[in-house]
């Protein structure tokens, strides 16, 4: 018979989790067994996101772009749980808007967020994931196959880049036991996306989209699997067509 809790006694740290999917996910890896350290910016955001987790769960306001943010992240998560075995990123930003009329400052930022900071943390969990034979799963997007990404195209720069560098990092870290997934969603009943309907004019009807507990089951499944198996991309989309 499968375990109730099969992730018991396993470490996750989870950026993002103040809200949307890195919210979902956090609760869903707390009701499988792990411990969860939830991060993201919003102190109020995580305090709720930890008390729905449970006790084992401990939440860490931090903006992963400050300086030394990624040595942070893994120093409170070892110094608190002792060890990391599942590292999970759903932190990112959006832009819209031409690339003719985009500032230094947008092009910055973004990248920033979406790519650098994704990158700085993983580098600095490594050690820690080797030692545990651990996973990554880094929620990206399924904007790196839209047919047209006009007026979204920083974003969608961002988003093929953290894919190309997952990618690389699976080729290049596999041999050392650690399992690399890449979780893309399409459009999700995120506060996110409800911003940019608003933006946009659009009619807000979340029941017809993806809800962030579907893409947390879809990448914990993942994370479920025997160790001689690795899932590599995962897309999912709403069931329900426009």
């Amino acid at each position: 018979m499968p375990s109730d809790n099969p992730l018991a006694g396993h470490v996750a740290l989870v950026t993002g989790a103040g809200r949307g999917i890195g919210r979902a996910t956090a609760l869903r890896l707390a009701s499988l067994g792990a411990s969860v350290l939830c991060v993201a910016r919003s102190r109020d955001e995580l305090e709720s996101c930890v008390a729905e987790a449970g006790p084992k769960a401990a939440a860490l306001p931090l903006d992963i772009t400050a300086p030394d943010a990624a040595q942070t992240l893994i120093e409170t998560a070892l110094t608190r749980f002792g060890k990391l075995d599942i590292l999970v990123l759903s932190s990112g930003a959006f832009h819209s808007g031409t690339l003719e009329n985009l500032t230094d400052t947008d092009f910055g930022k973004l990248f920033d967020v979406n790519v650098r900071a994704p990158l700085s943390i993983i580098r600095a969990a490594l050690p820690a994931l080797r030692d545990s034979k651990g996973q990554i799963a880094v929620v990206n997007s399924t904007i790196i196959r839209a047919a047209s990404t006009a007026g979204r195209g920083l974003y969608a720069a961002t988003q093929a880049a953290l894919r190309s560098l997952t990618d690389t990092l699976r080729s290049e870290i596999n041999q050392d036991g650690i399992r690399v997934l890449s979780v893309m969603p399409g459009t999700t009943a995120t506060p996110r996306q409800e911003a940019i309907h608003a933006a946009a004019g659009k009619p807000w009807h979340p029941e017809r989209l993806l809800q962030p507990e579907d893409v947390a089951i879809a990448l914990c499944g993942a994370l479920l699997l025997p160790e001689t198996a690795e899932a590599t991309d995962i897309f999912v989309r709403p069931m329900m067509k426009s």
